[in-house]
């Protein structure tokens, strides 16, 4: 026998293609699926993960499986879509945590914002420059100094990059956010 968080609501997960006579599938508003059998019990169900997300089959009428993810599911069952939003997100960044309050439907540009803010991609962010913030704007300092006497390909050596990457910094095609020198 299934126990029940505190508050657990279960709803049939019904789609068109699923095979009904065979099995029922529920779904419930933390993000857990049980399944029956004919004249079986509940039991909960394993997902799978395709990627990182967690996956369930369920029977098509024609006898085959298929699959569906759980947060796609929870979202369909327990929240609104009144703007017709095609994604799923996990507010929190958590792929794991189904529960509904955690997900949220949104358009292709909310989510390229959200994913753009995850920290995990955040923390893969690696930067290999050469410069650091501070040694651009000594920098830029030097190479809109009026009375500069060094030429530009010196002031490369000093700093170990090349002329034309010099050039770049200087037309603010790269290191643009830095302004203050």
């Amino acid at each position: 026998m299934i126990k029940d968080y505190r508050k657990e609501r279960w709803k049939p997960f019904l789609l068109g293609e699923a095979d009904y006579d065979t099995e029922d599938v529920q779904v419930s508003n933390y993000g857990r699926v049980k399944r029956k059998r004919k004249d079986e019990t509940f039991d909960l169900v394993k997902f799978t993960k395709t990627g990182k997300f967690n996956m369930f089959w369920y029977l098509r009428k024609d006898g085959k499986k298929r699959t569906y993810y759980v947060h796609r599911a929870v979202a369909n069952l327990f929240l609104d879509n009144q703007e017709d939003k095609r994604f799923v997100i996990h507010e929190d960044h958590d792929l794991e945590n189904n529960y509904y309050k955690n997900l949220k439907w949104v358009n292709q540009k909310e989510l390229t914002q959200h994913q753009m803010s995850n920290p995990i991609r955040q923390e893969k962010r690696v930067t290999h420059s050469k410069l650091t913030e501070g040694k651009v704007r000594l920098l830029k300092r030097k190479i809109n100094d009026p009375n500069r006497r060094t030429r530009l390909k010196m002031i490369a050596k000093q700093f170990g990059i090349s002329e034309m990457q010099l050039y770049r910094i200087k037309s603010g095609e790269n290191w643009g956010n830095v302004t203050e020198y």
